[in-house]
Parts: C-alpha cells; structure tokens; sequence
C-alpha cells in the first residue's frame, strides 16, 4: 500500500513539474493565454511559484489585462506561504494602492517580511523608507542598519555612499546600536534562509 502510494505522489509531482515547465516555456515563447492557463491550474494547488507568475502576469498585463485584483490575490496568496519576492510585490501594491487601498504602513510589513528572508531589493527599499519617513517615521539610524544589511549581501558604491551620508547624521551610541541591529537582522536571515 506505501509503495503504490509513493508512487502515485511521485508520478503526480512529476506531471505538477511537467505542467509548470509547459507553462514557462510558453511565458518565455510569448504563448501568454496559454501560460496563465497553466500558471492559474498550479496556482489553485497551492504551487507558490505559479502563484507568483500568475500575480506577475496579471499585474503586468502579459496575456490578459491588467487586473490589480487578481496580481493582489495571487502575490498574498504566495507571501503567505513565505515567498519574498511576492511580499515585496504585495508590499509594491500597497504603497502605490494598486487592487487595495493605498497603505504605507502594510507596505512597509511586507517589505520587512522580504527584507528578513535576505530579499535584497526589499532591504533597499525598507533603507529607503525610513530614511525618507514613508509608513515610518523618518530614522537614520534604522535606514544605516538596512543599508548595512543589504551592503552584507551586494556590496555596491551607492550603499556605501549612503551610508556615508547617514552615518553623519549619528551619535556614536546611535551607529553602534544600528550596527548591532544589523547584525542581528544578518544573522536571523541566515537562518531563516539555511
């Protein structure tokens, strides 16, 4: 009986991998119709990555018209399952108010979400948002530690300027803590992703 079972979860998983490659090579060859077709039969399932495509596509208009209701749908339903690009989709979505209403503080939650997961367009992002007070209170200490943390993944120039700039404008019990937050941040998203 296990071993007729297994073999039934192995065949279907194999036909679930099938069916998602049909559907990316039809993305990838334009066949868009055909793609959220196959994309929306996976997503139903609870395929996160369909999901995501579907929530793209709508969102982007690839194959249907763009349908903020549906992008919105599709990218909760996958960041609910932990997917950190779909949180930083979703987070997208609430700050421009694109499908729901326009909300910089839920924004901001999912960007963080993202952004612990090591997402390092989302850290950029939540850097950015306190160093400008959107959904938060404007913060330099809280944009340096952002900054520090996405600078530990992609060390890049404009980072390192950035913080330049924001470091200026700390004390240095302000730095030291911003630099003990970041470390602490680097080390649970490590965990989280290992």
């Amino acid at each position: 009986m296990k071993r007729s079972l297994w073999l039934i979860l192995l065949l279907s998983s194999q036909s679930v991998w099938a069916n998602f490659d049909d559907a990316l090579l039809a993305y990838h060859q334009g066949h868009y119709t055909r793609a959220i077709s196959e994309f929306k039969r996976l997503a139903k399932v609870g395929d996160v990555t369909a999901q995501y495509n579907l929530a793209y596509m709508y969102a982007r208009g690839l194959g249907v018209n763009k349908d903020y209701d549906q992008a919105l749908t599709w990218f909760y339903a996958a960041a609910q399952r932990g997917d950190a690009e779909s949180q930083f989709h979703l987070a997208g979505l609430y700050e421009q108010g694109l499908g729901i209403k326009q909300s910089h503080e839920k924004a901001l939650n999912w960007y963080r979400q993202s952004a612990l997961k090591g997402y390092l367009p989302a850290q950029i992002t939540v850097a950015g948002l306190y160093g400008i007070g959107l959904g938060v209170e404007h913060d330099a200490a809280q944009s340096w530690t952002w900054l520090s943390v996405a600078d530990s993944q992609r060390t890049q120039p404009m980072i390192a300027e950035a913080k330049a700039l924001l470091q200026e404008q700390l004390s240095p019990q302000q730095l030291q803590k911003a630099q003990h937050q970041a470390q602490a941040i680097i080390k649970q998203a490590w965990q989280t992703t290992n």
